[in-house]
């Protein structure tokens, strides 16, 4: 497994962040958190707090 970078910015509920594979931006209501992946990429995905689990589905 090689070496990966992200650094992202949230701002209220929305969220850019930046990595080597490009820009990629999201919005996050009631827990679902809809965006664009770095590789252009559509996504969904949906989380429970504090454990670090999620779902994510892209389309």
């Amino acid at each position: 497994m090689g070496w990966s970078f992200r650094k992202s910015k949230n701002i209220g509920p929305f969220r850019t962040a930046v990595s080597k594979n490009g820009i990629g931006t999201s919005f996050r209501f009631l827990g679902f958190r809809f965006g664009v992946s770095p590789d252009g990429k559509k996504y969904w995905s949906f989380g429970i707090p504090s454990t670090g689990l999620y779902y994510i589905k892209y389309y």
